[in-house]
């Protein structure tokens, strides 16, 4: 289920303008996403890595800190400029650079590992760009993505937006693509792509929303048992899976 289809990046740069335009470039700002894909990753000492879909650049930027050679693409140019804006105040070595996440613009077994965060749900063909990532990452490399799901209570709010002929609003702005996704369809797409899937985490579990009541009324962050964020896995809206190059 999308929104509407993406022709250029025009788009996109319009939309990181409005949402990240006016911020504080000296500040790096981490997301719960980046947190849980941080938490499944390996020690990135001396590996190649690769963030695709990268924003403005936070996540790219804390992850050259940590001894790793990092590359960051992204669709839009606003978006990179913006970073590279980020990377020079924190005087850090990472290689931005625009790119379509359908046909990244390096050689087969390039990467030891890919980190992907809340971006597969905002590209035209999801299937296409995990076959990319794939192909560019090394054998046994390691991809990280987070994406949203929506087998909780955020499914009321798009049956709302379908049946009231609105786009659907996942946060900060209408995006220009918003696909629909349910965790264990990504699961398999991410198999389906040439990986073996180890391990997903959720975060913000959604129970319930009803009108009038702020969207966080009945969310739960995280479950710290591990029992408990099994059993509560499927309403977390943003899952991250660790998976394998097969």
């Amino acid at each position: 289920m999308d929104n509407t289809k993406l022709n250029n990046s025009d788009d996109y740069d319009q939309w990181h303008n409005t949402v990240h335009g006016q911020e504080n470039l000296a500040n790096i700002k981490l997301e719960q996403w980046h947190i849980n894909a941080l938490s499944l990753s390996p020690d990135l000492k001396g590996l190649k890595v690769l963030e695709v879909g990268c924003g403005v650049g936070d996540f790219a930027i804390h992850l050259s800190t940590q001894q790793a050679k990092v590359t960051a693409v992204d669709f839009s140019t606003k978006a990179i400029e913006l970073a590279v804006q980020k990377s020079k105040l924190q005087t850090n070595s990472v290689q931005f650079q625009v790119a379509d996440a359908q046909s990244l613009p390096f050689e087969n077994n390039s990467f030891d590992i890919l980190f992907s965060c809340e971006c597969l749900e905002h590209v035209p063909d999801p299937k296409l760009v995990l076959a990319e990532f794939q192909r560019v990452l090394k054998p046994a490399g390691k991809l990280v993505l987070t994406t949203e799901n929506y087998s909780n209570a955020m499914v009321l709010y798009w049956l709302a937006c379908w049946l009231r002929k609105q786009p659907f609003n996942s946060g900060e702005y209408v995006q220009p693509i918003e696909h629909f996704f349910l965790y264990w369809n990504v699961r398999s797409m991410i198999n389906i792509s040439g990986f073996r899937v180890e391990k997903i985490i959720g975060s913000h579990h959604v129970f319930l929303m009803l009108p009038r009541l702020h969207p966080h009324t009945f969310v739960k962050e995280k479950f710290e048992n591990p029992l408990a964020a099994s059993v509560f896995r499927p309403l977390a809206r943003h899952m991250a899976f660790a998976a394998v190059k097969k």
